[in-house]
């Protein structure tokens, strides 16, 4: 009976505090790379070509176009 402690893994399961922590720290959230949707950038039209600055709080693809009237894409 004496050792089934023995394992050195106590109450926790071998779980250290490292665990869980998740992964991409920094505080960027899920997506952290250009399709995260910052504050610059450029909106495309991939129909006719026309570019626009990217408007904060604004997603591309709710603007259209002013040339064609097509959605815009984020570049």
């Amino acid at each position: 009976m004496n050792g089934m402690n023995s394992g050195g893994r106590g109450s926790r399961g071998g779980m250290g505090q490292s665990q869980g922590q998740g992964r991409g720290g920094g505080g960027r959230g899920r997506m952290g790379g250009p399709q995260a949707g910052g504050a610059t950038g450029i909106c495309r039209c991939p129909n006719c070509g026309h570019t626009q600055a990217h408007e904060r709080g604004i997603p591309c693809t709710q603007v259209k176009c002013p040339q064609c009237g097509n959605s815009l894409i984020r570049e």
